[in-house]
């Protein structure tokens, strides 16, 4: 009996792009028939370092021009994301760390409960510009995903359990190849391994995995009123 074909979907909260493809990938999944997927937080800052890459935020060109990609994309998907004001300061200043060792804390209780403080993260840094890294910010969002043990999942990640498995995290994307995020690795039925960067790389994919091409909602509704 063969394997079914799984992604293996390596994303920082921190990332616009990470957000995109999340968002994406989550319509997929009631598109795509037969795929596994699997969500894994990694911290970009490391693996940017690791790499020598460097951040769109810190080249002015590219920074003007990747909000300007942002939000045609978000509107394409209908994802709601606006562009934070406070970004640059807050990257200089914070880490994302600590939100991502509180998804690993609720991956282990709920994956589905770890996926939609995921995007609680994102909607509060990329649509409504506010921060993600204290512990008045985890409060929010684990009680607006519905999370009962809001202090004990805080407490919790602060052990250092879960900031090794962030860092064993990390360095599996590295290993893959990863120098950005979203990361994607594609293990198909065969035990092929195929990687992709972005949140661009999803028609791709779908030809890879013989799935339908990804489109959004109102032209996958546009296509069915014509068959």
């Amino acid at each position: 009996m063969s394997k079914l074909p799984r992604i293996d979907y390596y994303f920082d909260v921190i990332s616009p792009y990470s957000y995109i493809g999340f968002e994406i990938l989550h319509k997929l999944k009631h598109q795509w028939k037969g795929v596994s997927i699997r969500y894994i937080p990694i911290f970009l800052g490391a693996i940017m370092n690791e790499t020598g890459n460097r951040s769109p935020g810190m080249l002015p060109a590219k920074a003007a021009m990747s909000m300007t990609d942002l939000q045609r994309t978000a509107k394409f998907w209908n994802i709601p994301l606006t562009p934070n004001p406070h970004f640059i300061d807050w990257i200089m200043k914070y880490r994302p760390t600590r939100a991502l060792r509180i998804l690993l804390v609720l991956e282990e209780q709920d994956k589905e409960l770890m996926l939609r403080a995921a995007r609680g993260f994102w909607l509060r840094l990329w649509s409504r510009s506010e921060k993600i890294f204290e512990d008045s910010d985890f409060v929010e969002v684990l009680k607006a995903v519905g999370v009962k043990n809001v202090r004990e999942v805080i407490e919790k990640s602060k052990e250092e359990k879960y900031a090794k498995i962030l860092t064993e995290n990390t360095k599996k994307g590295v290993d893959l190849g990863a120098y950005g995020a979203p990361w994607i690795n594609v293990l198909t039925a065969d035990d092929e391994e195929h990687s992709f960067f972005g949140s661009d790389r999803f028609h791709l994919i779908a030809d890879l995995l013989q799935q339908p091409h990804p489109l959004p909602d109102k032209l996958l509704f546009n296509q069915k009123s014509k068959m």
